[in-house]
């Protein structure tokens, strides 16, 4: 699940890192403002209007992390912490003073992403985005798409969904495995309860048991209140744990015991609680090669294997992707909402390894730059071009190209139209160093990617690619 065009402050006494974020965000549609430091945060933070989400550095000197937090307590912003110096007790406080999450730098945007998302979403559920009578787990988008693959997806939602068991969701990043865990929720008997998501990858590995479990005041150092943990805090709905390979071995023999008994014991607690939770685990990796390689617990992984279910990239759906690029247009919302004939061919003939996600950040790049009502080709393959330039080995495809609000292009084609993917980059790389007077540095930062990358993919055309 993505949420288009929220708004995301990045406090920060770091400069670099600050014009990082703000470009990086700003290219996924982001709408990014900046704080030089805790005083200009808490600021903008308290000025009427505040934003979805704030990235927080814990460390700044003229005001810490924390200490924003205790100021802007009854602030609806959402805040992910970040720090260079994480620690345990630093977490468990932020937590403690309602930070929505917590990572360490170096941020990685695939994790980034996805957590800016839930935390947007769930600020604007919190300030009445939404209908006020509905609960956060009372919202699933739409499974889109009429292949043979979808359809394998909805009858396994609409036998399993009803269901009390444990299912496991495979797939790679960005194939939507939170959405058909919402629907599965939704399709039970448990959809009045609550839907509780963790990702895995976004908490520090000493702090899993607290979240999962909770502990008691004092447990450990800087426990300063008690906490529930999402076990119980999903008791009597569905619990959610993506990117399940990421769990420590430890964790994962408390979470075997937590699904064979249905009773947790937090830290520093001296009696097991019985819980009511269905799990919906979902990874990326293969996690019996995981097994095999002593990194997951094997009995764990059996018991998972209730419901497994893989969900396909979209590259094995392709037919599926104009009616999807309209879905995500309308979320995205203003104009352009529809596609030229070569927009949809340009869209039909890239394998997205970034799948779904990597398909929005596309629209979302071309509608930025769109001029007119209809998004065209060329601009849409420009934008495939940016997407290239992260995955090195991204290759086309040939697929079908279903009639979805397809219009006719409004100018005639590029001179550029029959190109591969491949020459389109190269010739793209080539113009904008022309246009930076050959000045790599410059030339990246148009181009939206670092330095060395530009330098490796100039080398592989051969050309000189030295300092300027």
């Amino acid at each position: 699940m993505s949420t288009s065009d929220g708004r995301v402050l990045v406090v920060d006494d770091d400069a670099a890192f600050r014009f990082a974020m703000r470009k990086a965000l700003g290219r996924l549609g982001y709408r990014v403002d900046e704080a030089a430091g805790g005083h200009e945060g808490v600021r903008k933070l308290e000025a009427g209007d505040p934003p979805d989400a704030a990235l927080l550095d814990l460390r700044m000197d003229d005001l810490d992390g924390l200490e924003v937090l205790r100021r802007c307590s009854r602030v609806p912003t959402k805040f992910v912490v970040l720090t260079g110096h994480g620690s345990v007790d630093a977490a468990v406080q932020a937590m403690k003073l309602g930070a929505f999450s917590f990572l360490e730098k170096p941020v990685d945007a695939d994790i980034l992403q996805p957590l800016l998302d839930q935390a947007i979403a769930e600020a604007r559920r919190g300030r009445g985005a939404v209908d006020a009578g509905s609960a956060a787990s009372d919202f699933a988008p739409p499974l889109v798409g009429t292949s043979a693959a979808m359809e394998e997806v909805r009858s396994f939602v609409a036998r399993v969904g009803p269901t009390d068991e444990t299912v496991a969701l495979y797939g790679e990043t960005g194939t939507g495995k939170e959405v058909v865990a919402r629907h599965l929720h939704l399709r039970s008997p448990r959809k009045n309860g609550r839907f509780v998501a963790l990702n895995a990858a976004c908490v520090p590995r000493d702090l899993f048991e607290s979240e999962l479990f909770g502990h008691k005041k004092g447990a450990f150092t800087g426990a300063t209140g008690d906490r529930l943990g999402l076990f119980r805090e999903a008791n009597g709905g569905t619990l959610f744990i993506d990117e399940l390979g990421e769990l420590p071995l430890e964790s994962q023999a408390k979470l075997l015991r937590a699904l064979e008994e249905r009773k947790v014991r937090g830290i520093g607690e001296a009696r097991e609680i019985p819980v009511d939770v269905r799990i919906v685990a979902a990874t990326n990796r293969d996690l019996w090669s995981e097994v095999q390689a002593g990194r997951f617990r094997e009995d764990l992984y059996f018991r998972l294997q209730v419901f497994p279910l893989r969900l396909p990239p979209l590259r094995e759906r392709v037919e599926d992707v104009p009616e999807l690029a309209v879905h995500l247009l309308e979320r995205i919302g203003g104009a352009p909402r529809q596609l030229a004939a070569d927009a949809i061919k340009a869209l039909t003939s890239y394998e997205w390894p970034g799948n779904v996600r990597e398909l929005l950040n596309v629209l979302r790049r071309a509608s930025l730059f769109a001029t007119g009502e209809v998004l065209d080709g060329e601009l849409v393959r420009r934008m495939i071009a940016a997407s290239v330039f992260a995955h090195p080995s991204a290759t086309t495809t040939r697929a079908s190209t279903p009639a979805v609000r397809v219009v006719a292009p409004s100018a005639p084609a590029s001179s550029d139209e029959e190109m591969s993917l491949a020459e389109l980059e190269r010739t793209h790389i080539e113009r904008t160093l022309a246009r930076m007077g050959g000045n790599i540095t410059k030339a990246a930062t148009s181009l939206g990617i670092d330095r060395r990358t530009l330098q490796r993919k100039l080398r592989s055309y051969g050309i000189a690619a030295g300092d300027e």
